[in-house]
């Protein structure tokens, strides 16, 4: 699994968050994963769900942040 972006989030209480993106790579690209496998965690280990492009949701705790 490789680190490939950072980010800054926000929720709604503009509490700030960092993100990271890691990609776990796959032996054959296909069209639903070419690259590989995308998991988003914030810098504290807390898992996120991706809801878009910039909408994650802490796993943990319900909690819509958005990309900054």
């Amino acid at each position: 699994m490789d680190l490939v972006e950072k980010f800054d989030a926000k929720g709604k209480t503009g509490a700030p968050y960092h993100v990271e993106v890691y990609l776990t790579p796959i032996e054959e690209a296909d069209a639903t994963a070419p690259e590989g496998l995308k998991t988003y965690k914030l810098t504290d280990g807390r898992a996120l769900d991706p809801l878009s492009d910039a909408k994650f949701k802490i796993v943990q705790t319900g909690e819509k942040i958005y990309r900054v």
